[in-house]
């Protein structure tokens, strides 16, 4: 089956207010030899967390070569205080303190800090690189490379940063400017260039649109550079252009280069990202060996993100294999969930809940159907559904976990519960539904004599019910011409709804297949298309002087996070006639036309 891949971003925060009485970390100018001690004072009058439970310290550790260590420890009760010691990684630049309960984070006490050399003078190579993500970018961009001018992954952040932050004309000429000074520097170290180099070469090139020279430098990089975060780095925003350029997920020379390193070097940085994963899984000539090599460590360190928790298991769901480890990696990952430990571990709102645990307990449910455990599929899948109601993630995974609740209901022998469930399936948009419905009408008690009759009478009716419907959220804003617009003025037609920003990869990528899909209900006045973003109108100007999108264009629409509950774009909700939610999609996927297509043509 289909696979998606869900799509958000973050802007990270470097500056965060601190109060020393609360929390303390010491010394204040640590070196990576130093043992920093953490000290939290629950009685401070200004302290959120009550030392009645167990108090944790979230350790988040840049180092200079650019990757990111988290880490978390458990304070030790001591004269009214709560203590530990931590030793930093060797290659620490800087690093970010937050301490919390399984209950409360206490924001005001966070305590972010700057590695200093052994002297205490001077922050260490890559102390800025974090910062760089701010409004300052500029200045602190400086301060890096003036204290260390052959830092050279320090140009690749920044430019990074400013493609996103800046006007597209200005980003653009910031980074022709760099590219050229990069150009001109002389190569002194064996006459390779380091990889740092490369990797700003390489996004300096794929941000101003030339993919085909960025493609030369990365290539240098998986030859000559394949462990280093440099090299995960690049790939990563290369990779990014590609997508939004192509709609397409990887090139096939570039997935050929990423399988060498794979296979031969499963300790490499870039074999960690999530993404290589999902576009080597498939490939059968790859042994479940060489996955086991690069994930099976990271659990017993607690490294696995909560967004790849599932990727072991689905590999031995779908080579059918290891299933018993494959059932207790997903009860554990559901306990980390339930438990509250991840939640605070990755500061997980409920909405990142909804989506990630149904599909946990879809893989449960698959691996109990192969098994046998009948009770236990109908038990995660019912279970999963019930998690989706009213959750952005339903037009992902409710059509996938009602196929396999139905396949659990048929081999129990409980024909009429299968057929609700291929009936649902059929009335969410999920039109090969017919065939099981076909199969098994002779089988079950309902009022019409034939399956044609049956089917007519499915035909949604718009005044029924209304009371119990999922309405959405009467949105209001301003389209790019000035005029208002709201939710209110389309009663009576269907609603197509694209929530998405400017800034979003997978939402650009997607934007060619909507413009089919408006076009082709062009002559159909009971549809209509809108698109909702958080940009404002003059960095939407410029983004459509290259770019056309058939949606109507909607800004200014209040706090579309709170409002839709999404943290994660791009979401596609398609509403009827008398507002109400019909379907809801979260992320990119590669069938988004025929996925909404479906929906409309069902329910006009």
């Amino acid at each position: 089956m289909r696979k998606y891949i869900l799509f958000g971003y973050i802007a990270l925060v470097w500056s965060l207010q601190s109060t020393a009485q609360v929390s303390l970390v010491s010394p204040q100018k640590p070196s990576n030899k130093d043992s920093i001690s953490l000290t939290y004072n629950p009685n401070d009058v200004n302290a959120k967390l009550n030392g009645n439970e167990p108090i944790y310290a979230r350790i988040t550790t840049y180092c200079q070569d650019g990757s990111i260590e988290k880490f978390h420890v458990t304070l030790s009760a001591k004269n009214e205080k709560f203590e530990q010691d931590f030793n930093l990684p060797l290659n620490a630049a800087s690093f970010k303190v937050e301490f919390y309960t399984l209950n409360k984070d206490d924001e005001a006490a966070t305590q972010s800090l700057k590695v200093y050399d052994n002297k205490y003078q001077l922050p260490v190579k890559g102390a800025y690189l974090e910062a760089l993500m701010s409004e300052k970018v500029d200045s602190i961009f400086q301060l890096e490379i003036t204290n260390y001018p052959t830092h050279y992954l320090a140009y690749a952040k920044y430019i990074n940063v400013i493609s996103m932050i800046k006007e597209p004309l200005k980003a653009k000429q910031t980074i022709k400017a760099l590219q050229n000074k990069l150009i001109q520097i002389p190569i002194t170290k064996n006459g390779v260039a380091p990889a740092g180099l490369l990797a700003a070469l390489c996004l300096s090139y794929a941000k101003t649109g030339d993919l085909n020279t960025g493609k030369k430098y990365l290539f240098q990089l998986f030859e000559m550079y394949p462990l280093t975060t440099a090299t995960a780095f690049a790939f990563s925003i290369y990779n990014y252009e590609y997508y939004k350029l192509s709609n397409q997920q990887v090139e096939e020379d570039v997935k050929a280069k990423l399988k060498g390193i794979f296979i031969h070097t499963p300790e490499a940085a870039i074999c960690k990202d999530i993404n290589i994963y999902g576009y080597l899984k498939n490939d059968l000539s790859i042994p479940v060996e060489a996955f086991e090599k690069v994930i099976k460590p990271l659990y017993p360190k607690d490294q696995v993100a909560y967004y790849a928790l599932y990727n072991l298991p689905e590999l031995y769901l779908d080579r059918k294999i290891n299933l018993d480890t494959a059932k207790q990696l997903l009860l554990n990952a559901v306990a980390k969930f339930q438990d509250g430990s991840i939640q605070h571990q990755y500061r997980l709102d409920y909405g990142h809940f909804q989506m990630y645990v149904p599909y946990l307990l879809l893989n449960l449910a698959k691996v109990n159907l192969l098994k046998n455990e009948l009770q236990e599929a109908l038990f995660n899948s019912s279970a999963a559904i019930q998690l989706l109601s009213g959750s952005n993630t339903e037009g992902n995974f409710l059509p996938l976990i009602l196929e396999v609740r139905a396949q659990a209901y048929e081999k129990m022998g409980n024909t009429n519960l299968a057929f609700d469930d291929y009936k649902k399936l059929y009335l969410i948009g999920q039109t090969t539904a017919l065939d099981s419905l076909q199969r098994l009408f002779p089988l079950v008690n309902v009022k019409q004599k034939d399956f044609t009759s049956f089917i007519a009478s499915l035909k949604p009716n718009k005044d029924k019910n209304m009371a119990n419907k999922d309405l959405a959220p009467n949105f209001s804003g301003t389209d790019l011409k000035g005029n208002k617009v709201s939710l209110a003025d389309f009663k009576g037609k269907i609603v197509v709804l694209n929530i998405w920003g400017i800034g979003c990869g997978p939402c650009i990528a997607e934007m060619p297949m909507l413009n089919e899909l408006v076009k082709a209900y062009q002559n159909q006045p009971d549809v209509v298309f809108i698109a909702i973003t958080a940009d404002q109108k003059d960095a939407l100007t410029n983004f459509f002087k290259n770019r056309s999108f058939a949606y109507k264009v909607i800004n200014n629409a209040g706090n579309i996070s709170a409002q839709f509950n999404t943290n994660a774009l791009p979401v596609h909700m398609v509403i009827g006639k008398n507002g109400e939610v019909i379907n809801r999609s979260i992320g990119a996927r590669e069938d988004i036309k025929q996925f909404l297509k479906q929906l409309i043509d069902l329910n006009l």
